[in-house]
């Protein structure tokens, strides 16, 4: 009857969900085990050679040892963050906030960067953008998310813009990151949201371009708010 078919209903729901979290980790793994290769032969290359008198014991051998171990700290803690996010165990609480806000406080956290840069930050903000329910420190985490990748990928003497807009009935809003750096090739669009996704791999070495993980994270905790994060080029 129908209480057997609830019951059979919630344990295929359960199963999907258990496959999904499995494969999730499973994917986990491979990605970590990929990203882990470089920093960890760097600092084995820079052991070595300290025993065997090739690398000299200064203080730029001890940096570069010191900065691949940030990168692995950095790397453990995006990826407990990306597994909460794609499980949707993130735990949002949920408050009325104002989007205006929200984008005020992410850009006055970032701009010192882009200062540093000589890149542009400029803020539109709509008049009577609606509140939304929303957790505003995630929403905050999306927008440095954003911010930062936008700057890496903009030159000095860039503009970049964020803008906020609710539609005419109140119903929804959206928050607009513009730039006018190098952009993303058509073919890779569909990719950037993926884990440890780089479109210019050698970035994480030469500009602490970051995990590979922000644009993941930012995605999962916007659909997590009902949303959702596209990307044009």
């Amino acid at each position: 009857g129908s209480e057997l078919t609830r019951l059979s209903s919630a344990f295929d729901h359960m199963a999907d969900r258990l496959a999904s979290t499995e494969a999730t980790r499973a994917g986990l793994l491979a990605d970590l085990a990929h990203e882990l290769r470089t920093p960890l032969a760097t600092l084995e290359a820079y052991v070595d050679g300290l025993e065997d008198g090739v690398v000299a014991p200064d203080p730029a051998s001890y940096e570069v040892m010191r900065d691949q171990v940030a990168r692995l700290r950095r790397l453990a803690a995006d990826l407990r963050e990306t597994a909460a996010a794609e499980e949707h165990a993130l735990g949002l609480v949920l408050t009325p906030a104002d989007p205006a806000s929200i984008a005020r406080d992410a850009v006055a956290a970032s701009r010192p960067a882009y200062v540093v840069k000589g890149v542009a930050l400029e803020l539109d903000q709509a008049e009577g953008c609606p509140p939304v329910l929303a957790d505003a420190q995630r929403l905050q985490q999306v927008l440095a998310n954003l911010l930062d990748n936008a700057l890496r990928h903009t030159p000095p003497g860039g503009h970049v813009r964020l803008s906020v807009g609710g539609d005419p009935a109140g119903t929804s809003v959206a928050l607009t990151l513009n730039d006018d750096g190098e952009g993303i090739a058509p073919d890779q669009l569909s990719a950037v949201f993926q884990r440890f996704y780089r479109a210019d791999p050698s970035r994480s070495v030469q500009d602490g371009g970051g995990s590979g993980l922000g644009l993941t994270i930012a995605k999962a905790i916007v659909e997590d708010h009902g949303g959702s994060l596209t990307v044009h080029s």
